[in-house]
């Protein structure tokens, strides 16, 4: 699966020259688990943690006649890490799991006539697979990399908003908000879980044309 993000990606990259813009974002998730056991049962122990994000990308325009319109589309490579941590009376726990996948993105910019300062609002979806994933229990670690709860295909439908401001022609910067919730849609086990999750994001962009 990491194999087929990455050629994926390549591939479609090979629209590199076609595209308006390169970009690299990186920012915090913070992630809430929501587990369900085989009975259906949630666990109440189960508290949020905090991760890392990385994401490199290209943005195009959908129509290449109006330099004035407000849709585009993204692509990009994404690196999350999906962490939490529980508490028993008599256990401490802790999960952290990383994952790469490819997050596709259609944004919408409110001022698309101005080209200083800009508010997108967008709707996107990514597919992603583990990388590398441990459970702590005190101070035992086990690898999770392989439990049908964390590994698989992994589904992410997003909505988020960004604040982009154009330094000078070459160069922009945005800061930005998005949320998510991850489903592994390969889990054949009776337990089930998900992510839900917060993202505060930076970014540097790259305008190409």
């Amino acid at each position: 699966m990491i194999k087929k993000c990455l050629l994926f990606f390549l591939i479609s990259s090979g629209f590199f020259v076609q595209s308006q813009e390169l970009f690299f974002t990186l920012g915090k998730n913070y992630t809430t688990y929501d587990y369900k056991n085989s009975l259906g049962n949630s666990s109440s122990s189960l508290r949020s943690g905090d991760g890392a994000f990385y994401q490199l990308g290209v943005d195009f325009k959908l129509n290449k006649a109006a330099q004035s319109s407000p849709f585009s589309y993204a692509l990009s490579l994404v690196y999350n890490q999906f962490n939490a941590v529980g508490v028993t009376q008599s256990d401490n726990y802790t999960w952290t799991t990383n994952y790469i996948g490819i997050q596709n993105v259609l944004n919408y910019a409110l001022f698309h006539n101005t080209e200083v300062f800009n508010i997108k609002t967008k709707i996107g979806f990514a597919a992603s697979t583990i990388l590398k994933g441990e459970q702590q229990i005190n101070n035992i670690v086990y690898d999770i990399t392989k439990h049908d709860e964390f590994s698989g295909l992994v589904l992410q439908p997003s909505i988020g908003v960004d604040l982009h401001y154009a330094i000078n022609k070459n160069i922009n910067i945005s800061g930005g908000y998005e949320f998510s919730k991850a489903f592994n849609v390969s889990n054949a086990s009776s337990e089930q879980l998900s992510f839900i999750n917060n993202q505060i994001h930076l970014g540097l962009h790259f305008p190409l044309q």
